[in-house]
């Protein structure tokens, strides 16, 4: 079974039973409820979810939106679990356990999450820049990369231990739920975990709730800049898969839908199993049309 994230329509619509609908008239077999559903929102979802048998295989910290957060500025990085602001890491915290007992309370035993980033300048247009000209794989962009990534394992090592004691105080309350952690890969270098980092995460906290959640599209961009190796990343955490957000990309643009753009999803086959939970993450710029293609691409591959 295949889920639809609540990414693909949650930014549009005015009400939780307007966001349903559009999202189940699309052909959607099961749903990821994501960080744009506010508290008002969610409380209409609630029984619709329950009294339809919905299927939620997942759930997207944090969800719901925080409080005091504006919804136009709801994100999964409201508050970082990787932050050295002891306010701001607590917050991070509270809101993440709010969405573990909704993933509890919803019978969902997986809680994606984003673990924050290293506090560096991350020169992002720059990588843009590089990429755009052909020159990322130049002898003057490998070399940008390279001191890029040197800087970033030099000042990591505060950010990288407030992931890890959030961490701590999350999968404690995750074992008492019995809900799991997938710890997701990122977008851009600077942001927490690199390649190394889910090793690190994952040894501390082996035998626990804590698992790998893969992005096929980040990872697809940050081979493209030249940061790591997405079939060395699969290969690697594979065994510790607990979901993939399934999407395409044109360049390092992603969340396209699955099969319109250039991602190698015979490598992404090769590392799925029954027990992957696996969630389409499109954005609104993703007509109904081009989903349900898709959504067809993806059976044709046999991922469903």
């Amino acid at each position: 079974m295949i889920g639809l994230s609540t990414s693909w329509r949650s930014s549009e619509a005015n009400t939780g039973r307007e966001l349903i609908d559009y999202l189940m008239r699309s052909g959607a077999e099961a749903l990821e409820l994501e960080y744009r559903i506010t508290s008002d929102m969610l409380s209409e979802m609630i029984p619709i979810i329950k009294n339809n048998s919905i299927h939620i295989l997942s759930i997207h910290n944090f969800c719901p939106v925080p409080d005091n957060v504006p919804r136009s500025k709801a994100s999964a990085d409201a508050f970082l679990l990787s932050s050295t602001d002891k306010e701001e890491r607590g917050q991070a915290v509270k809101y993440s356990l709010r969405t573990l007992q909704l993933a509890n309370d919803l019978e969902v035993t997986a809680v994606v999450f984003h673990a924050g980033h290293v506090d560096m300048d991350a020169k992002g247009e720059r990588i843009f820049e590089l990429y755009d000209k052909g020159e990322i794989a130049s002898p003057k962009g490998r070399s940008f990369i390279e001191e890029q990534l040197v800087l970033r394992k030099k000042v990591r090592q505060k950010n990288l231990d407030s992931v890890l004691f959030s961490l701590e105080k999350l999968n404690k309350e995750a074992e008492k739920l019995g809900v799991y952690i997938g710890v997701e890969n990122r977008y851009h270098f600077h942001e927490i975990p690199d390649f190394e980092e889910i090793g690190i995460i994952l040894e501390e906290f082996a035998r626990s709730q804590i698992r790998y959640w893969h992005d096929v599209g980040h990872a697809a961009v940050q081979e493209k800049f030249g940061v790591l190796s997405h079939e060395e990343l699969l290969l690697s955490y594979s065994s510790h898969l607990l979901g993939m957000h399934l999407h395409d990309l044109r360049g390092y643009d992603d969340h396209y839908a699955p099969g319109t753009g250039d991602l190698d999803y015979d490598l992404i086959m090769k590392y799925l199993n029954s027990n992957v939970i696996k969630i389409i993450e499109v954005h609104p710029k993703v007509s109904r049309e081009e989903l349900v293609e898709g959504m067809r691409f993806l059976k044709l591959k046999g991922i469903e």
